[in-house]
């Protein structure tokens, strides 16, 4: 059996399923599940969304098998970390069954100066417990199945509030190019000594690459900080900001962004996934080549994506 580890936001979840998807196809004749525990003890951003959001009649290109906590405890060696006495549990495993615990544990930090963790994961040996965890953004994960993503990641958009119907429509009638400025838990201590807060000279950069290919775009922008935006942007011509997507409802954010006909995206899943799921012939996305402190981006070979 093969579990895979959901954590964190709706970008990252998105990333793991391409994951989750990639390990399916490699390994057609094993059990490959989803661990979703992660959510049961972390109250991070709006939970396990997924489901939530993609799991309906409507939508049958979007499958998850989920994982019971005794399979996710078999191949992990760990309960869900939420009470003490799992905690305990956890310890005694680990001091008890030490390197002699039988399942293979792949994790992938993100800082990896190669593709180590793909190397691993394309070599698992059949009918070995193998848990992995990790992000999974590389190109190299999710690139062959991204059309059978964007169908398994297609929104249901009757949620959208008058508001919302009125942003889609200058959308889908104007030269839109979404804009998304990531601050929020960037801000926060926990984050910024990893994450970088893009300054404007991106943003403008990338503005005047779109006023070069467009004869007249409206920018859509797209923050969790609107106060800020519009304090920041006030050079930027021909925009608005989008209001009205917030908490469980942030996704629409990312539904709205997908359907523009150009996309500036920040250092964040939530953006890029926005571009990934941009699915016009001529769509230009560009992403930021610095988004970690540490580590630039990966170059991408999507056609007409701009690394900037």
């Amino acid at each position: 059996m093969i579990i895979l580890r959901f954590t964190s936001g709706l970008g990252n979840q998105m990333f793991q399923y391409g994951m989750y998807l990639y390990l399916k196809k490699k390994y057609p004749l094993e059990r490959v599940k989803a661990d979703v525990s992660w959510y049961s003890w972390n109250s991070a951003h709006q939970g396990f969304e997924l489901e939530k959001l993609f799991s309906r009649e409507d939508n049958p290109c979007f499958h998850l098998d989920k994982a019971t906590e005794f399979e996710a405890y078999c191949c992990s060696g760990e309960l869900p970390r939420g009470n003490l006495l799992n905690r305990l549990v956890n310890r005694a495993t680990r001091f008890f069954a030490g390197r002699h615990f039988e399942a293979i544990r792949l994790s992938e930090t993100g800082r990896e100066s190669c593709d180590v963790l793909k190397e691993k994961a394309d070599h698992i040996p059949a009918g070995r417990n193998t848990y992995i965890t990790g992000y999974f953004v590389r190109e190299s994960y999710y690139g062959e199945s991204l059309e059978e993503l964007r169908q398994a990641f297609s929104f249901d958009l009757s949620a959208l509030d008058c508001e919302g119907e009125r942003f889609l429509r200058e959308i889908e009638e104007s030269e839109s190019v979404s804009i998304h400025v990531r601050r929020g838990d960037y801000l926060n201590p926990v984050y910024n000594g990893n994450f970088i807060n893009l300054g404007m000279d991106y943003y403008r950069s990338a503005v005047d690459i779109i006023r070069k290919k467009f004869s007249n775009p409206r920018f859509f922008l797209f923050s969790d900080d609107k106060e800020y935006v519009k304090a920041a942007f006030g050079w930027l011509t021909d925009s608005v900001i989008v209001t009205g997507n917030d908490g469980d409802k942030s996704y629409l954010d990312m539904a709205l962004m997908s359907r523009c006909r150009a996309n500036i995206t920040a250092n964040s899943t939530f953006s890029e996934w926005a571009g990934l799921l941009n699915d016009r012939a001529d769509a230009i996305v560009i992403y930021p080549k610095a988004y970690l402190k540490d580590k630039d981006s990966e170059e991408k070979t999507l056609p007409n994506w701009l690394r900037l």
